[in-house]
């Protein structure tokens, strides 16, 4: 139909998913989609485009639309306005809320690398032009870092936390989206408006401090990475507890050597030789490769530290500890 010919070129879909896109709206729905700007409308706006419609009959699209993630919304005026999102933000809500069912699976392989690929070149665009920095950047486990030194970096999650308006659990995206493995799925802690956001479709809730940091405790005994996410302004939206085999930005990072997606946090991992037993339970633990065994005493490859403190949580003797990196003069 002509309304989703137009969509293909306003949504930017790729012309082997267009069945996919038939398939996740109606016909009355695309004959609203299509009517969106890039700019936000409210549904009286939207009723005098169509003309024959109501605007409580358009507002009642605009909301389902929105609920099923098509849209964004905030206040205008008084009133709620929604803009269309592109085809690869819809995909991505679909994918990371487990809307399975209205992709079809079959279809899931496809979608995944779609997702995978165009954020990798989208946010890889982004850093090359300078709009953001860089993706994400590690945070180190909390119950790693030295007593005497957990106030000074910037970049620690209980911090970030606490200087947040609003934070709130959902379940972890990429976990839910690419499904390799069986690690925690309530982990991703959201900030301020990805918190609202999600809160007002119903895929997260508003939670504690303390079950805050009950959650990152979970995610560290799983062997997770927490990981603060940036907006092209270099707000963190997001910390998120990641893993090697789902984690968008680690695949990034890991399996197409992506390496200016994800910046080291403040710290970097050493090893006492004199309590070191040689046990290997910390390079099991690194996903960075950072660790290593020789002479039977684990090292640290200074270049391939991260500094998430994994290794450290899950030492036996108290050999692996972190340092401030900037102290131990390590990139």
């Amino acid at each position: 139909m002509q309304e989703f010919q137009t969509l293909k070129k306003k949504l930017n879909v790729p012309s082997n998913l267009m069945p996919i896109l038939t398939r996740l709206i109606s016909t009355e729905e695309s004959q609203i989609l299509v009517l969106m700007t890039a700019q936000f409308l409210t549904a009286s706006a939207v009723a005098e485009k169509v003309g024959e419609k109501k605007t409580e009959e358009i507002s009642s699209i605009l909301k389902m639309l929105y609920q099923n993630g098509f849209l964004y919304k905030k206040t205008l005026d008084g009133e709620e306005a929604y803009r269309c999102k592109n085809f690869y933000d819809i995909i991505r809500s679909h994918l990371e809320e487990y809307r399975y069912d209205v992709l079809g699976f079959e279809n899931l392989h496809t979608l995944r690398q779609y997702y995978i690929s165009t954020r990798i070149g989208k946010t890889e665009r982004t850093i090359k032009s300078g709009q953001l920095k860089y993706s994400s950047k590690v945070v180190p486990v909390r119950k790693a870092i030295p007593v005497t030194q957990y106030v000074l970096p910037t970049q620690q999650a209980i911090k970030i936390l606490k200087e947040a308006r609003l934070f709130a659990l959902a379940k972890c995206g990429c976990r839910v989206a690419f499904r390799n493995c069986n690690n925690p799925l309530d982990t991703c802690l959201l900030l301020d408006e990805e918190a609202e956001y999600l809160m007002s479709r119903g895929y997260a809730k508003e939670i504690s401090l303390d079950e805050a940091k009950n959650v990152l405790e979970i995610a560290d005994r799983a062997g997770l990475v927490h990981l603060t996410l940036y907006l092209p302004s270099q707000k963190i939206y997001a910390i998120c507890s990641c893993c090697t085999c789902c984690c968008h930005d680690l695949q990034a990072l890991l399996k197409y050597g992506k390496i200016f997606f994800v910046a080291k946090s403040d710290y970097i991992a050493i090893c006492n030789a004199y309590l070191c037993n040689g046990c290997g339970a910390c390079v099991e633990r690194c996903v960075f490769g950072a660790r290593e065994i020789q002479k039977e005493k684990s090292t640290v490859k200074n270049e391939n530290c991260y500094g998430c403190g994994l290794c450290v949580t899950t030492c036996p003797t108290g050999a692996s500890q972190l340092i401030l990196r900037k102290k131990r003069g390590a990139l």
